[in-house]
């Protein structure tokens, strides 16, 4: 592929330090003390005691140590020209940030994770989909390709999950750096974009889930639309690429669409018409699953002030929250912020300092910017605010990529070393932060295979009218292809044990002081002759904690009512996980007694 022209000044064409060999061995040493003392820190992170702050300040001090220094060694091996060292200490934080969720979990992290499983199962085992099902059915290209490769590779879906979370960022950090090279930036300039990119990716994006997928595809093409104006060729190869986005997440190819639309207006697109094409394939896969879509969520929503609502704003307002979420939640609006105002400063210098050279600012901004538009028509499911940063990701790199080649390597007028100092303490900080972000919630979203094998053994042998009640998000949900049984017969099913009682409409604000309410719902599901589970895991109670979802002694006041009330059996109980089975022979008045 022929690269395009660089459109910001590359340091590398202004700077003959960044080319001149200082020496990689000073970086090289600071790598290797960094991985040293990951490798030391990472058996305690599997075994790392409870704490509300997270896994970082449970686990070894090595690990937040290990992950400064592997930071510093990039820094360093951009600073003295040694681009292949820099390129190993890129992949090597990946690794050391990432790979703890793979051999530190002994199931995939997040419940959530699960509800993917079950499309999975289902295309591989009848070889179809039923679009009837539920959304994902209809968006099936991500659970199509897993399904694919188990049945030509004998692999497990949860295998794959369990490592699914290294391979996405690679992924990602790996697109991030094509799209920095076809712009026209050198090896170093790409490789500051790669890795800024993955060091401010607080989202988590990277679990197996569509959007994991389609974004990491999403990067490439717009690395091919930008190479259009050298090589038109480089279009109609995103065409394939971004149809395969279509069919596999429902708000990637939009964001995308907009982006494209605006890089042809800027006369960055070529042939002209081919964003035609790309609006065809997707407004033509969105009216083929219009109702679907109107059955299952908001086409449009156009409250811009819901829209930018996180759960996390909602619940530091609405809800109590722990002290370490809220810290958490906060660090990350820091470096989003960070991310932002670099990005929008550096943009208005440009425009400042040289406005006929605007259009050379204006397609990073456009990149960049984009998916903001996501806000003004789209909330999805609260989440809106989420995945507008994660799309700005790669234009802000493109951005703020030279900016900070020029600073580790002295190139800007300013004292150097004072430059390449602050430069090396800003990208150290944010690592520090992007690590505590991403691993704050790690006990309130550490799956245990005990309830991976429960959630399996209700799908697969309850009776599909069975309500699976949770207290609390905390168990694995859709994990296999029976989860479509539910479906059939409760509509409102979504994902099985994740169906806590306090989303109810109502339950909200319950405290569970007042067992007469709860006895009020036995009574109707008696009368209903529903069949009915009640299951609290240890990851509910940790999920409770750090989110505040309950207040403190609620969970054990709920338990302490089903105790009380013969009607519910206790059906499982181990250190971790309690099962309540409800007798749908007793009667209301026999609640209670022996």
């Amino acid at each position: 592929m022929t690269v395009t022209e660089p459109r910001l000044a590359s340091p590398a064409a202004t700077n003959p330090a960044l080319v001149r060999r200082a020496g990689w061995k000073p970086a090289a040493i600071v790598l290797l003390v960094a991985v040293v003392a990951w490798a030391i820190a990472l058996p305690t992170l599997h075994d790392a005691p409870w704490h509300l702050f997270g896994l970082i300040p449970a686990a070894s001090p090595l690990f937040p140590i290990s992950i400064a220094l592997v930071t510093i060694a990039f820094c360093v091996a951009i600073a003295c020209g040694a681009t292949r060292t820099a390129g190993v200490a890129l992949v090597a934080t990946v690794l050391m940030m990432r790979l703890p969720t793979a051999v530190s979990t002994d199931a995939p992290l997040y419940s959530w994770t699960f509800k993917h499983f079950g499309p999975i199962d289902y295309i591989q085992r009848f070889g179809s989909v039923d679009v009837t099902a539920d959304i994902y059915h209809n968006w099936p290209g991500a659970f199509s390709l897993i399904a694919w490769i188990n049945t030509i590779t004998g692999s497990e879906t949860i295998v794959i999950a369990q490592w699914f979370a290294v391979g996405a960022q690679l992924a990602f950090t790996g697109a991030v750096f094509f799209l920095a090279r076809t712009y026209g930036y050198s090896a170093a300039t790409a490789l500051v974009a790669a890795f800024g990119a993955h060091l401010v990716n607080w989202v988590g994006q990277d679990y197996l889930s569509p959007q994991a997928i389609g974004f990491a595809l999403g990067i490439v093409v717009i690395a091919l639309v930008l190479a259009s104006t050298r090589t038109r060729a480089a279009s109609w190869v995103a065409v394939p690429i971004f149809t395969a986005i279509v069919v596999t997440h429902q708000l990637t190819p939009y964001w995308l669409l907009a982006a494209i639309l605006l890089l042809t207006l800027l006369g960055r697109v070529r042939p002209r018409y081919v964003v035609a094409v790309f609006a065809a394939i997707a407004i033509g896969y969105l009216l083929l699953h219009f109702e679907v879509v109107m059955k299952f969520g908001d086409l449009i929503n156009l409250d811009f002030l819901s829209n930018i609502l996180t759960p996390s704003a909602r619940n530091e307002v609405l809800g109590a929250p722990s002290i370490g979420q809220v810290m958490n939640s906060w660090i990350a609006r820091g470096i989003t912020g960070l991310v932002w105002v670099s990005a929008g400063a550096v943009v208005v210098v440009h425009l400042i300092r040289h406005r006929d050279t605007w259009r050379d600012i204006a397609v990073p901004a456009v990149v960049a910017f984009s998916p903001g538009l996501i806000l003004l028509g789209q909330g999805y499911g609260g989440e809106a605010m989420f995945r507008v940063f994660l799309y700005s990701i790669p234009g802000c790199m493109l951005i703020l990529a030279p900016v900070l080649t020029r600073m580790l390597t002295g190139g800007l007028a300013l004292g150097r070393r004072a430059t390449q100092v602050a430069a090396t303490a800003v990208l150290t900080v944010v690592a520090l932060g992007s690590i505590q972000t991403s691993y704050g919630g790690w006990f309130a979203n550490l799956v245990t295979p005990e309830s991976v094998r429960l959630t399996t053994q209700v799908l697969t042998e309850e009776d599909p009218s069975t309500l699976t009640i949770g207290v609390a998000p905390g168990a694995p949900g859709r994990i296999v292809a029976e989860y479509v049984d539910f479906v059939r017969a409760n509509q409102l099913f979504d994902s099985g044990i994740d169906m806590w009682l306090t989303s109810w409409p109502g339950w909200e604000d319950e405290e569970f002081a007042d067992p007469r309410r709860v006895k009020r719902l036995t009574d109707s599901l008696v009368w209903e002759q529903r069949p009915a589970l009640v299951v609290i895991t240890e990851q509910m109670r940790a999920y409770s904690a750090y989110y505040g979802t309950l207040p403190d002694g609620a969970l054990e006041r709920f338990q302490g009512f089903l105790d009380d009330d013969s009607r519910w059996d206790l059906v499982y109980e181990s250190d971790e996980t309690l099962v309540y089975r409800l007798d749908l022979t007793l009667r209301a008045d026999s609640a209670g007694q022996d």
